[in-house]
Order: structure tokens, then C-alpha cells, then sequence
């Protein structure tokens, strides 16, 4: 009986370690709920602050429709563009904006008068609905970058032309929604809708903590790195919520 015991006493000792190895890589953090504000819009994707800090923009896939919203929550402004499946939004500079459209692997910068500057289709296969999601800008590289939601999970560089600089594959979650630049610590913050969860990772896409939440359909990200604090905006509930990072 003991040297039964032995060898399944010591092959629970060291899964105990493994696991105990494996959650200090790559270690995951909380999130507190902070505050939640209905927007009112229909299908909200994408979240970015303008370079004021006192509105965020946001965009509608189910009418083509960008909006800029109050700390509030209200619709102050809206852009109409021309496209189909609107997907993803970041701020250029104070009077211009990139956003995409899913189903046709396309970019569009534009002036916040609703000007168009230019318009590019990328070369990327895959399913219509699993492309691109989200878009974030780098003014230290004047660059771009972007997430192809699954099929495969993509992280896209672009240059300001819009052309593709570099492409990486990205496995640590099922799908790939948002997506945020942080000036500050020269890091990507990535979130996954279908994996409930927000990543912080290098500008290589390479994973260095988690954050876990339980909110259906986040596909909009933006941090707050001096006050810890993350902005999530829902398509499924069409609302916006606030979370400290708690690590």
C-alpha cells in the first residue's frame, strides 16, 4: 500500500508546484467595479479619449455612426462615415481620428468634420465577422496598431500610410476586441470579449499581465494609467463602465 501511495503523493506534489509556477507568469490581477453609465447607443465599439481628456469617442456598427460623448455618458457630437460594419476608433491628434470597418479589412483616417483624408483596404483573409476590432495609435512611432478579432488573432503594425509593417499571431486568449496604447510605459493593453478579460503586453504583443472581468461584450478599451483606472464599453449592454486595476 505505501508504495502505492508514494508515487501518487509525489505526482500531486508536483502538479501543486506546476500550477504554483504557471500563476506566477504572466500572474492575473482584479478589477473593481467602479461605476457604470448608459449610453444609449446602439452597438457602442471602440473607446478613445480626446486629447483634451474631457470626452471619450466611440463608434456604432449598427449605423455607421461616430460618436463623441460627456463624462456623462451624453452624445455631443456625431460623424457619419461611409462604410459598412464600423469597427474601432483612436485619436490622431486634436482634430483627426482612425477608425475601421470590419467585414472589408479597411482604414479610414478623417478629420473630426467628418473629412475624409484617406482610406485603405489591407490584405488579410478570413472570415467577414472575424476581422478587424481594434485600433490604436502610437505618436512617439507615428504607427498604428491594430487587432484581427479571430481566425487567426492578429496583431497588425502600420505605418502612417497605412501600409503593414509587421504581423504577429496572439493565442493567449479565444478572441481580440480592443485595444489601447500607453504612452507612458511604451505598452499595448489588448482585451478579449469571448475570454472576458484585459491583457497588458508589450508592443510585440507578448503577454505580461491579466486582468479577469465578467462583462458580456467589451469592445472598447481605454487606460487611465496615472489614476490605475480602466474604461470598458459594452456592446451588449451599450453602456460604459469604470474599474480601478487592482493588482
Amino acid at each position: 500500500m505505501h508504495r502505492l501511495l508514494f508515487p501518487m503523493y509525489f505526482l500531486f506534489s508536483l502538479f501543486i508546484l506546476l500550477g504554483c509556477k504557471k500563476s506566477d507568469d504572466n500572474s492575473s490581477a482584479k478589477l473593481k467595479k467602479l461605476n457604470c453609465l448608459e449610453l444609449g447607443i446602439a452597438e457602442p465599439s471602440g473607446l478613445a479619449l480626446s486629447k483634451d481628456g474631457n470626452y471619450f469617442w466611440t463608434v456604432s456598427d449598427e449605423n455607421s455612426t461616430i460618436y463623441k460623448i460627456d463624462k456623462s455618458g451624453k452624445p455631443v457630437e456625431t460623424i457619419t462615415t461611409n462604410g459598412y460594419d464600423l469597427e474601432g476608433i483612436t485619436v490622431i491628434d486634436d482634430t483627426t481620428l482612425a477608425v475601421m470597418f470590419e467585414r472589408e479589412r479597411e482604414v479610414l483616417i478623417l478629420k473630426t468634420n467628418g473629412e475624409e483624408l484617406k482610406r485603405k483596404k489591407l490584405d488579410l483573409k478570413g472570415k467577414l465577422n472575424s476581422g478587424l476590432e481594434g485600433i490604436a495609435f502610437n505618436p512617439n512611432d507615428n504607427c498604428f496598431y491594430l487587432l484581427n478579432e479571430k481566425d487567426p488573432g492578429l496583431l497588425i503594425k502600420l505605418d502612417y500610410e497605412l501600409n503593414i509593417l509587421d504581423k504577429k499571431e496572439l493565442t493567449f486568449a479565444k478572441d481580440f476586441s480592443s485595444i489601447y496604447y500607453d504612452e507612458i510605459n511604451n505598452n499595448l493593453w489588448i482585451n478579449s470579449d469571448e475570454s472576458a478579460l484585459i491583457a497588458k503586453c508589450s508592443l510585440d504583443g507578448d503577454l505580461i499581465k491579466i486582468y479577469e472581468h465578467h462583462l458580456p461584450q467589451i469592445e472598447g478599451i481605454h487606460i487611465d494609467i496615472e489614476n490605475n483606472t480602466a474604461y470598458l464599453i459594452s456592446d451588449n449592454t451599450e453602456s460604459l463602465y469604470t474599474f480601478k486595476l487592482v493588482d
